[in-house]
C-alpha cells in the first residue's frame, strides 16, 4: 500500500496546482507533534520489501544504501506493518551536513493500516534501530506548532515541516490530522541529476 498524499496547509506557499489544501484545521487539536520536513524521497520497509511511493517502483541508485539497511531491518518488522521514512542517502535542494543515517523515519503503519501515535513510532523506532526525522515541537497549541520551524530553521537550509497529532491516526482521518507546509519552489534541483552516476550525496554525523 502506497504512502498516503499528505495535504498542505492552507499557507503552504510550496502547494501547486496538484496538491490538496486543507482548509479545516479543527481536527488538529490535543498534543501536536511537528517535525522538520526532509528533502529526501519517500521509502517504504516491510518485513517483505521495500519501495518508494509506488509499490512497483523498484530500487533507484540513491536508494542502495537504504536498501541494504532494509536487509539488515525487515526481519524485525512485524507482518502487515510498514515503516515510512525519507531516503536521504542523494541530496536534492537541500544540502544536509549532520543526518543521522542514510533513512530516517517519520510514520509506522500497522496491520489495521492505523498511523502509530508519535510514542509508539519512537518506541518501535528505537526497537528496530532506525533514526528519526527531528521534532521541532510538541504541545497543545496550533500556534506555537506552526511557528516552531521559523524560529529554528529557514528557507535556505529546510524544506518545511509536517504537523500531527500525537495519537494515532486511522487512514481515513490521514487528510485532516497530518497536514505540511512547504516552502516556495522548494524543488531547486535540475531532475536530470536522477539520470547521473554521479550525483552529489548528502553528509552524515
Amino acid at each position: 500500500m502506497k504512502y498516503p498524499r499528505t495535504f498542505h496547509l492552507p499557507d503552504s506557499p510550496g502547494a501547486s496546482a496538484d496538491d490538496r489544501i486543507q482548509h479545516d484545521l479543527s481536527w488538529l487539536d490535543g498534543e501536536l507533534v511537528v517535525t522538520e520536513k526532509m528533502d529526501g524521497g519517500n521509502l517504504t520497509f516491510t518485513r517483505d520489501g521495500m519501495f518508494a511511493r509506488s509499490v512497483d517502483s523498484g530500487t533507484h541508485p540513491w536508494d542502495r544504501p537504504a536498501k541494504a539497511l532494509w536487509a539488515m531491518t525487515s526481519y524485525r518488522i512485524p507482518d502487515d506493518w510498514r515503516v515510512c521514512g525519507e531516503s536521504m542517502w542523494a541530496r536534492r535542494s537541500v544540502s544536509y551536513t549532520d543526518l543521522p543515517g542514510v533513512f530516517l523515519v517519520f510514520g509506522i503503519w500497522d496491520e489495521t493500516n492505523t498511523l502509530l501515535g508519535w510514542d509508539d513510532t519512537v518506541d518501535w523506532a528505537r526497537r528496530l534501530e532506525l533514526p528519526m526525522v527531528p521534532v521541532l515541537y510538541r504541545g497543545g497549541s496550533l500556534s506555537e506548532a506552526r511557528a516552531a520551524w521559523s524560529a529554528q530553521r529557514d528557507e535556505d537550509h529546510s524544506e518545511g515541516y509536517v504537523v500531527r497529532v500525537a495519537g494515532r491516526i486511522p487512514q481515513s482521518e490521514f487528510p485532516v490530522k497530518l497536514l505540511k507546509w512547504v516552502r516556495a519552489e522548494h524543488v531547486r534541483t535540475e531532475a536530470s541529476w536522477r539520470h547521473r552516476d554521479d550525483f552529489a550525496v548528502n553528509e552524515f554525523a
